[in-house]
């Protein structure tokens, strides 16, 4: 078993930093490094003691990197990448070129509980939540081959309301300002609607921007489009957005 410390919050790398006896600066060695520079293995945080970099290994903690497994380039732009996961699952994310912008679509879950009739990931069977690492991976990769990107969107495969404790932790560390320092009115979650995820949302120290994918004008055509809507009506989700 590992522990990835990809995955982790810089507060959360002060901890573990600091469980060890080792000064909050190893904290900022081991995100800068991860999250500016890309490394890989714990071994390439050359800023850490030689034998605290040996512990960490010794203990199971690991650097994480997603599996690439080829990328599709349209002419206008737009570059589709697949990435393979463990246990044999696929994820997509797709960069959108406008301009001088690169917006990158990203993947929170591997197949999707939603079951919407009109989206191809939604009659997938769901397979697993995607951690934070994973998702941030995606954006990481893509710049290595688009160069930097300036706006993320939350809408790949899966709901990521849906998983929301790691893509609010993703976006923490996107965000973080030792790391990409992506700013957060560039980062948008796009959801098929779950008020009760939309209340916790607005509840959040990061707030995200927000889109409501509503694919419908009343409740009777979207349950028959969408599981969702059998069970959270229209006015639900504009009482939860009025909050937000």
């Amino acid at each position: 078993m590992y522990d990835d410390l990809k995955d982790k919050s810089y507060g959360e790398l002060l901890e573990i930093v600091a469980s060890h006896q080792h000064k909050p600066l190893c904290a900022q060695y081991l995100f800068t490094f991860i999250h500016q520079k890309d490394a890989t293995e714990i071994d390439a945080v050359t800023p850490l003691p030689k034998a605290f970099r040996r512990q960490l290994t010794s203990e199971g903690f690991v650097i994480s990197s997603i599996n690439p497994l080829g990328q599709h380039n349209d002419p206008d732009g737009t570059v589709k990448f697949i990435f393979g996961l463990g246990g044999g699952a696929k994820i997509e994310s797709v960069r959108l070129k406008d301009g001088d912008r690169n917006t990158l679509c990203i993947s929170t879950q591997a197949g999707c509980r939603m079951g919407c009739k009109f989206c191809a990931t939604g009659q997938l069977k769901f397979q697993r939540d995607l951690t934070a690492a994973e998702i941030i991976d995606q954006v990481y990769h893509a710049e290595t081959v688009c160069g930097r990107i300036s706006n993320l969107v939350y809408m790949g495969m899966g709901e990521p309301l849906d998983n929301f404790e790691n893509v609010m932790r993703s976006i923490e560390i996107l965000n973080d300002k030792r790391g990409r320092n992506i700013g957060v009115r560039h980062i948008t979650i796009s959801t098929c609607g779950l008020p009760e995820e939309i209340a916790k949302l607005a509840a959040q120290q990061i707030r995200p921007r927000l889109a409501v994918s509503l694919h419908a004008p009343n409740d009777a055509i979207r349950s028959k489009l969408m599981r969702v809507g059998n069970k959270f009506p229209l006015e639900d989700i504009v009482n939860a957005l009025r909050d937000y």
